[in-house]
């Protein structure tokens, strides 16, 4: 029976994972999810536990719905999964699942079975009963919440509301993997702690019942551990990450309220996790050694004096042990309180001053900065002052360029945010990945300081997603294959983040077993991405898997194997202007370095000049600027002009023909090449002049010349005309065409 459950609960697992990192409609991940529905409803009519076989029907049914179309709600699904997976718990352990499930089978458009000895715990001891509505304590029966018409305060207090709750819950999740890999950390259990007793304070505050019963049983169980009263182990960790997804929804439930008018309360069911917060803390009561006897067994209280302090805490029940034993003078307050006070201390911490706000004030902001540049610019290359040659003026004129360039720079600091919630939300992905994939994997962070342009961190989750889940499949050994090798069963993956120049490099890498090049070239030449007789180097064996539909998987697994993925990390990182580079050694693992902008809305780049036109060459694309001799220029039939550089053979695009603009030069001898890269290949520009290296304000073409090939935007320079903005790719696809 137990290996039976074992199973149902890895199907669950699965399609729990495939749903926190499904992106949009993903037909093929439905379709998995289906097949796991299939097998827990095959094991499970050995169970006898016909409303758990009940509900997975049903959720085969509305999944089945969904991938036809008939329906795009997933909550009813995601809810039922929730369910599915407290089932299986309480058939483990051999108890009734805590919940009416009425509600959840109307949602999914099904009808609920009798319950059977299985669903109601065959095996339960009386104090183990179903939950009935009689169980339930009184203060979870009933709950009020505020009314959905709120004044212009009201929804400036709640706003607050959400956005702290948010940030409190994602600290959360991390110190509580955290505490779960060193229960010893107080600093990580204060750091829980604070964060439940916020939300349940304002929550209260602001009459939100159900979040602050729910936040108040968490706080609880917290207190328990922070006075040494509960370990914390597997089943703890589960319960509060499960009181955490709770609290998420409904604190969103409360910011979709607003925005809509509706409801603040969405009315989610919280009884089977609070019931599951009581029972683990009822266990630690008949299991857990009190205090008292702990200082028996120190030698610091004799059994008499503790038996008459229990005696003064049945006259007194609000008192603590602990303290009755001090007042009493039968031990040192030190041996008591010492630990507690240290706790205490510090977890003060000094609270700075801030004041929150919007950010489409702060968007506003960096563009009236970025004009006030461009006209101070413009300003200093005025005709009349140049000719002027006043050295007052040309002082005031250099105080004006400061005083402009520390406002931009302070501007753009302004939107500037810590990566460290990206980063964060990696650590239950990998929490979530290593339970499902069987491996022993730890997340080592390093850099979660590091500041970067709000838009780039929200734009660089999917592609770390993706990076991970692969890193976790294809990366690290299975425990027994890393022993093997030599290794600790553990693996390890490192996120890295730092400024580097104007850029900011995040690392992402793992000791695993590495690229298997070789893999790599078989299965490029049998999809045809290459010839036997093509020399290729390192580097560009390694961005062979940055092309679509490429995966040397052997076979597809839960997480990843379909060739869907590193293409689109490729795509998401150029479309930030950034690029993708990888380090690797067989067997030892390999690491990925994203290099993005700090900030989206000014570009470092090249001014470059051909006839009487100018355009920017985004920096991170250049990889040399020089004069061609007569040798290094050659054409190749079917292939055009092509320049030689640095032992190979490039095509020469002229960027005048391109636009339709006269140059100055045309014999490439005479004229500039600058190379540049994109998607792992490169190309010449053939150029009148190197104008300088410039930071520009990126500014929108429009609507009409949005989608310009070869154009990214443009740029006001300082003599007020209009540079343009080069697109590598648009430029590829047009010299190609």
């Amino acid at each position: 029976m137990s290996e039976l459950l074992e199973k149902i609960h890895s199907q669950i697992e699965a399609i729990a994972l495939a749903l926190v990192t499904m992106e949009g409609e993903d037909i093929p991940a439905l379709g998995e999810m289906l097949n796991h529905l299939g097998e827990i409803e095959a094991c499970s009519q050995t169970l006898d536990a016909t409303t758990f076989t009940a509900l997975t029907r049903a959720l085969s049914a509305y999944l089945e719905r969904v991938i036809l179309r008939e329906t795009a709600d997933m909550a009813p699904f995601a809810a039922g999964i929730e369910h599915l997976q407290g089932f299986c718990r309480s058939l483990k352990n051999g108890v009734a699942y805590p919940s009416n499930l009425t509600d959840l089978f109307s949602a999914l458009g099904a009808q609920p079975a009798p319950p059977t000895s299985a669903d109601t715990g065959s095996g339960a001891t009386e104090a183990d009963a179903a939950v009935t509505p009689e169980s339930v304590p009184d203060d979870l029966k009933h709950f009020d919440a505020p009314s959905p018409e709120l004044s212009e305060e009201d929804l400036e207090i709640f706003s607050g509301f959400v956005v702290e709750s948010l940030e409190g819950l994602e600290s959360i999740e991390v110190s509580l993997i955290d505490l779960e890999q060193n229960p010893e950390d107080n600093e990580s259990i204060n750091t829980i702690f604070r964060s439940f007793h916020t939300i349940k304070g304002v929550s209260g505050f602001l009459g939100l019942e159900r979040i602050n019963k729910l936040a108040h049983r968490a706080e609880n169980l917290l207190d328990k551990i922070r006075s040494n009263e509960i370990n914390v182990d597997a089943e703890v960790t589960d319960v509060i990450l499960d009181s955490v997804d709770l609290l998420k929804k409904m604190v969103e439930g409360v910011q979709n309220g607003m925005e809509s008018g509706s409801a603040l309360d969405n009315e989610i069911d919280i009884v089977p996790v609070v019931m599951r917060i009581e029972e683990i803390q009822a266990v630690a009561r008949r299991g857990a050694k009190p205090i008292g006897e702990i200082l028996v067994d120190q030698g610091s209280v004799s059994p008499r004096a503790l038996e008459a302090a229990v005696a003064l805490q049945k006259e007194a029940p609000g008192r603590k042990i602990g303290e009755i034993l001090v007042e009493e003078g039968v031990v040192d307050t030190r041996q008591v309180a010492g630990a507690l006070r240290e706790q205490k201390r510090s977890g003060l911490r000094k609270r700075e001053l801030q004041v929150k706000v919007d950010t489409a004030k702060l968007d506003n902001l960096v563009d009236l900065a970025g004009e006030l540049v461009i006209a101070q610019a413009m300003l200093r290359q005025h005709p009349y002052l140049i000719a002027a040659g006043d050295q007052s003026l040309a002082h005031t004129l250099g105080q004006l360029n400061q005083i402009t360039s520390s406002l931009q720079t302070m501007a753009m600091t302004l939107r500037m945010v810590p990566i460290r919630s990206t980063f964060q939300k990696m650590v239950r992905l990998v929490r979530d990945l290593a339970r499902s994939s069987g491996k022993q994997v730890h997340l080592r962070m390093q850099g979660e300081e590091t500041e970067i342009d709000r838009n780039v961190v929200d734009a660089l989750y999917e592609p770390m997603v993706h990076m991970i889940r692969n890193s976790v499949d294809h990366g690290l050994e299975l425990p027994q294959e890393r022993e093997d090798a030599g290794k600790g069963a553990e693996g390890m993956i490192r996120l890295k983040a730092y400024h580097r120049g104007g850029n900011i490099v995040v690392e992402i890498s793992d000791d695993g077993r590495g690229l298997d090049k070789a893999r790599i070239l078989e299965k490029a030449s049998a999809n045809g991405l290459i010839t036997d007789d093509k020399k290729l180097s390192e580097d560009e064996i390694h961005q062979l898997i940055f092309h679509p539909g490429f995966s040397t998987a052997r076979e597809i697994s839960d997480i990843s194997g379909r060739g869907v993925g590193m293409d689109v990390v490729k795509k998401s990182i150029e479309k930030l202007r950034g690029r993708i580079d990888i380090q690797t050694c067989a067997g030892n693992g390999a690491t990925f370095v994203i290099s993005l902008p700090l900030t989206l809305a000014i570009i470092e780049g090249m001014v470059v000049r051909v006839g009487d036109e100018r355009y920017v060459l985004p920096a991170l694309s250049i990889i040399e600027a020089f004069r061609p001799t007569r040798g290094q220029y050659s054409t190749v039939e079917g292939k055009g002009e092509m320049i030689l550089s640095r032992g190979r053979l490039v095509p020469l695009i002229r960027l005048g023909k391109i636009f339709d603009c006269r140059s100055d030069i045309e014999t490439p001898w005479d004229a500039l090449v600058v190379i540049v890269e994109y998607d792992g290949k490169r190309m010449g520009l053939l150029l009148d002049e190197l104008m300088g290296k410039e930071e520009v304000v990126i500014k929108s073409m429009g609507e009409m010349l949005k989608e310009v090939d070869g154009i990214a935007g443009g740029a006001i320079m300082g003599d007020g005309r209009v540079g343009l903005i080069l697109d590598m790719a648009g430029i590829w696809h047009l010299a190609m065409a």
